[in-house]
């Protein structure tokens, strides 16, 4: 048996076989995992043979999609989805601070709590 020495061939090989599989019905296995806290909660993302760039982000009102897509490298017009998740985030999100951090080899969405929810007031009760 020969050993392909070419390791340009292989990562270019390995990536048209990713692709070709999920076009064929394959697909990424994920897990997401929500931990919360006391002033926030983070969502945790693991997929099995996602590189960082491909990892996509995306908040539209409450509602936050984790997702991957796989690019040829040949044709930038080709591409397939790996996995979607879709997140309907609490009221007491503060949506302009939500960030997202890749760490080895996970995904980490940091969504922390508006100030106000986190210290209760009383509202003062007003007569008519």
């Amino acid at each position: 048996m020969k050993i392909i020495k070419d390791k340009e061939f292989l990562r270019n090989i390995a990536h048209q076989i990713d692709l070709l599989n999920t076009l064929g019905g394959g697909v990424s296995e994920t897990y997401a995992d929500i931990k919360k806290y006391k002033k926030g909660a983070v969502i945790e993302v693991w997929a099995a043979g996602v590189n960082p760039e491909s990892f996509k982000v995306v908040l539209h009102q409450n509602q936050l999609t984790v997702f991957s897509v796989l690019q040829s490298q040949d044709n930038p017009e080709m591409a397939a989805p790996l996995f979607t998740r879709i997140f309907t985030l609490p009221p007491q999100v503060d949506l302009s601070q939500i960030e997202a951090v890749y760490q080895e080899g996970q995904l980490k969405i940091k969504l922390p709590y508006h100030d106000s929810a986190l210290n209760p007031h009383e509202i003062e009760i007003k007569k008519l």
